[in-house]
């Protein structure tokens, strides 16, 4: 059995935003050891190298005689062997971005993800890691899933460790409740009134026991703590982790009880991902590996079903109304058939292309979400299942089927798994809907999938106004003129040669900015001028004798007050 790691904590007074790390090791076999930061965190498919923060690496033995190190890589520090001693290094990382996956550090607060800040040593990612921070004052307090022993904090392992964000501050409010036979932590950095989180912890406990019911019974934790870190500024960011949830929220949204519900949602989404992802994950995460980019096309079940589940949980919670779910399900449909991205792009293909997303390569019409799509196959799904089965399995059935084959048995799931078990629960002709809208780019035809289900279906095609009649349906206002970020396919605009982040100057002459919404309805031809790559173009528009950019607009009504309620 490896040896623990032993992880310190330190930062100077003031704390100019930099911690100080140490760490104290015994030697890898053979003439080094490596220290290794990770290139990317779960939950975050992108390389994010958070080794760019580190500065200052120092080795020492234990007697404090140096050691000789080298970078070897991005994010690999390596020591050469001492004789007969153990390894310490030190070095700091510099932590001034806040959002839930990163790090912070001021006077009054001091908020990390150990993913970002702790080296770990390649081959020993399963040893025990003890964390000591510095002595903070009485008035101080520190929240974090991870168990507290004494002055120091102890992780089974380095990913127990990475996947344990911690928040210190004096100003920390904490609530605890007992709820579906678990006990939940509920921290708030930020102001927060006390009497509004009575009713906030008793909404928490309906979607934890909601959930525990799509799971069959089964929460595989005694402990969880949800950290939510309060800012002047509308950021809305969450990370899930095994034992707890880090957020970053506004706080004009904790100013009251009411405004306190608008943190429902987003708490639903990473409590279910209790199950979906952090036990129940593709084989490609399991376990994680921080160096390198990971691939699973599976990112559409990880993220796009727990959004889905994210409104059932508030729908079957009582926490949203019957008829806002299925508006909101509505405009999320009719939002994603009206963006190109989802036409060109599979569900499985843009869980592949996570690590694109910050490319300067991946143009704006290439961004879609893998959440949307993961949560219109969710939907879909669901509602073949019911439907083949007459209400008898759903995607619950599925959902637990999945875990109970392959968390259950210390596995992780195969590429395939969710298709496989999608026939197995629903008959063979599921295999052709995964062919044709999960590896597929097809546009569902929602009246033929949702027939023999208590849902009135209406899909209706209309001409798009505005600049959408040329077929430019997203932009942005910028000076005097437009930022063209997406042109549907043969529209008037696309023959004219105008793309995504070309910048519209003017049209006959007048600021684009400055032409009116009914401009187009009275003019089949214009002359335009636009930017593109540097370059001033200027061509004709002209509109066809009839509409050629139609948007879709898709409406669900349910006949049955009770559907979907279980």
């Amino acid at each position: 059995m490896a040896a623990p790691l032993s992880y310190r904590l330190l930062w100077e007074t003031p704390p100019r935003y930099t911690y100080i790390i140490e760490i104290e090791a015994e030697p890898s076999p053979g003439s080094y050891t490596d220290f290794a930061l990770p290139a990317w965190r779960p939950g975050r498919y992108i390389l994010q190298n958070f080794a760019a923060a580190v500065s200052h690496f120092h080795a020492q033995d234990e007697q404090g005689r140096p050691l000789t190190w080298r970078k070897v890589h991005k994010d690999t520090w390596r020591v050469l062997n001492p004789t007969r001693s153990k390894i310490r290094v030190r070095y700091h990382f510099y932590a001034h971005q806040i959002d839930a996956g990163s790090s912070y550090l001021a006077e009054d607060l001091v908020y990390f993800n150990p993913v970002n800040l702790f080296m770990y040593i390649p081959g020993r990612l399963d040893a025990a890691c003890i964390l000591e921070l510095p002595r903070l004052p009485k008035t101080w307090s520190v929240a974090t899933a991870l168990p507290r022993r004494g002055e120091r904090w102890e992780a089974q392992s380095y990913h127990h460790l990475a996947d344990s964000p911690f928040l210190a501050a004096p100003s920390l409010r904490s609530e605890k409740a007992t709820c579906a036979g678990i006990t939940f932590y509920v921290h708030f950095w930020g102001k927060v009134e006390a009497k509004s989180l009575q009713g906030f912890t008793d909404a928490l406990c309906r979607i934890i026991q909601v959930q525990k019911e799509i799971w069959g019974g089964k929460l595989p934790l005694k402990e969880y703590h949800f950290l939510y870190l309060l800012v002047p500024f509308p950021l809305r960011h969450a990370v899930e982790h095994e034992y707890s949830a880090m957020f970053v929220l506004p706080e004009e949204g904790a100013a009251s009880e009411e405004a306190l519900r608008s943190f429902l949602g987003i708490s639903a989404h990473e409590f279910f991902h209790v199950w979906n992802v952090k036990r129940l994950r593709p084989a490609a995460l399991w376990p994680y590996r921080y160096d390198q980019e990971v691939y699973t096309g599976l990112h559409w079940l990880t993220e796009g079903f727990t959004d889905y589940y994210t409104g059932i949980s508030l729908l079957r919670a009582g926490l949203m109304p019957y008829e806002e779910y299925w508006k909101k399900l509505s405009a999320e449909l009719s939002t994603i058939e009206n963006t190109i991205a989802y036409t060109l792009f599979s569900p499985e293909e843009l869980s592949i292309d996570s690590w694109h997303a910050t490319s300067v390569y991946r143009p704006v019409h290439f961004q879609g979400s893998f959440y949307a799509a993961g949560k219109r196959v969710a939907f879909l799904l669901d509602m073949q299942l019911r439907r083949r089965s007459g209400g008898k399995i759903t995607l619950d059935s599925l959902m637990r089927y999945l875990y109970e084959r392959y968390y259950e048995k210390g596995e992780g799931m195969p590429e395939d798994a969710v298709e496989k078990a999608a026939i197995q629960l629903g008959g063979p002709e599921m295999r052709e809907f995964f062919a044709r809208y999960v590896y597929g780019r097809e546009v569902p035809d929602y009246k033929e999938l949702l027939q023999e289900l208590p849902i009135q279906v209406a899909v209706k095609k209309q001409p798009w106004e505005g600049w959408g009649q040329v077929g430019i349906v997203r932009w942005r206002a910028e000076g005097e003129g437009i930022r063209v970020e997406e042109v549907l396919p043969g529209s008037a605009a696309d023959e004219a040669g105008i793309g995504p982040g070309d910048f519209l100057l003017l049209v006959e002459g007048t600021p684009a900015r400055n032409i009116p919404t009914d401009f187009w309805q009275s003019h089949r031809q214009a002359t335009l001028t636009w930017n593109s790559s540097g370059l001033t173009r200027e061509g004709q528009v002209l509109l066809p004798s009839k509409p050629s950019a139609w948007r879709m607009e898709i409406t669900l009504l349910p006949t049955e007050p009770t559907f979907l309620l279980k």
